[in-house]
């Protein structure tokens, strides 16, 4: 299943919505949001990864016996929530590059998404609904998750750790679950979540590795290749030796192995809706499409005599 395709409808009528709501903020910050929208929607541009943020409170739809209109508001408020960390992130990972205006201006949108999130959720909730507790717990996971990135290796085996950034994708699941009367039923969903999550997290560092290389230890792929190639304590790795650990000692297949064990602990769970294991297989089968072709490749190659090649100029 494509689910792209699948959910083109809601994603249409989400980003429409969504554009709507932005097209109301202040010169320039529309134009500016627009693009930062248009940019995200997997029906206009290549960002299907991020399909979990807007599309799960559809995925969780009849487990929580919701309506229609409640799950399109939290996509929509997920929408701005999503827009929002895109910029914070970009303003601490490139604050020094970007400048001082570009900064001001990444961290005024931000407010004016914030804002709009905030709006799409109180329309279901209001200020003392039991959602927002968790949102300040998921909240102070995120703040803990970015304050300790890079202070130690990226654990590829440590589900709840990975999806630490993304537990406000969580939001939804709680509210849903608390308006339906099921909160009893938040643990095993949140465990699930976190398995999916850190099995997209997974696969976005397989896909990153080279930018990271400059800060490995935020990169749980970089940390499985030096696991792999047993690289020595304190020297930092580079690109010939993540490429020897990918093309010699089968780092990605290591890394498929990973995501499919986390696939299975996610169906040992009960009630888990059957689109977060689509979800799930759908990046397992990319990772292990990644490995059978740097075998292949390899095997290619030296029979060919070329493997010195690969290792210093092949790209990904």
């Amino acid at each position: 299943m494509n689910l792209t395709e699948a959910y083109a409808k809601e994603i249409e009528a989400v980003f429409a919505e969504a554009a709507e709501e932005i097209g109301r903020f202040p010169a320039p910050f529309d134009e500016k949001g627009q693009a930062l929208l248009e940019a995200a929607n997997p029906l206009r541009a290549n960002a299907g990864t991020n399909l979990i943020t807007f599309l799960l409170p559809f995925w969780l739809k009849e487990s929580a016996s919701a309506d229609e209109g409640l799950c399109k508001d939290l996509a929509v408020g997920n929408v701005f929530a999503m827009l929002q960390f895109f910029l914070l992130d970009d303003v601490m990972d490139e604050g020094d590059r970007l400048g001082r205006a570009k900064v001001t201006e990444a961290l005024v949108l931000g407010q004016w998404l914030q804002d709009s999130f905030q709006r799409y959720y109180g329309r279901r909730f209001g200020t003392e609904a039991p959602l927002w507790p968790y949102y300040r717990e998921y909240l102070a996971a995120w703040a803990t998750a970015v304050s300790r990135e890079g202070a130690s290796p990226a654990d590829p085996r440590d589900p709840s750790g990975l999806a630490g950034k993304s537990a406000l994708v969580k939001l939804c699941a709680a509210g849903m679950l608390s308006m339906a009367g099921r909160e009893d039923r938040l643990p095993v969903l949140e465990e699930a979540l976190d398995l999916v999550l850190a099995t997209l997290q997974l696969s976005d560092d397989w896909a990153d590795w080279r930018e990271d290389l400059a800060d490995e230890n935020r990169n749980a792929f970089l940390t499985l290749a030096r696991e792999k190639l047993a690289w020595p304590e304190g020297q930092p790795l580079d690109e010939r030796a993540v490429k020897r650990a990918v093309y010699q000692a089968d780092a990605v297949g290591e890394l498929a192995g990973i995501v499919r064990t986390y696939g299975e602990r996610l169906r040992e769970l009960e009630g888990v809706p059957g689109v977060l294991l689509i979800f799930c297989d759908k990046i397992y089968e990319g990772l292990r499409r990644d490995a059978e072709e740097a075998e292949e490749t390899v095997v290619r190659l030296a029979l060919g005599g070329g493997l010195s090649y690969i290792l210093s100029k092949k790209e990904k």
